[in-house]
């Protein structure tokens, strides 16, 4: 049985979980992630993602790890960096 989690706990998995994403499937600056795959990927690793998805992306975005894009998210220059390091 998976483990209770207070609501900010579960954004902060849920986000971790979508730069996972971005880096596991070698996503670059400016590239973007789409929705189609990462649903797939996130509901395999964090199921619990589906009530918080939307704050885990704005809380990304805050960061400027990622803006919204039509169909996904698109990884910034600062997420980017944040996944691969500043030179990579």
């Amino acid at each position: 049985m998976a483990e209770l989690h207070s609501e900010a706990d579960n954004i902060e998995n849920t986000a971790q979980c979508i730069m996972d994403a971005f880096k596991e499937m070698n996503v670059r600056e400016g590239e973007v992630l789409h929705y189609q795959q990462l649903y797939p990927y996130l509901q395999e690793r964090y199921p619990l993602y589906k009530d918080v998805q939307k704050e885990a992306e704005h809380h990304l975005a805050k960061e400027s790890f990622v803006n919204p894009a039509p169909d996904g998210l698109m990884l910034t220059q600062v997420g980017h960096d944040h996944l691969y390091g500043k030179n990579a």
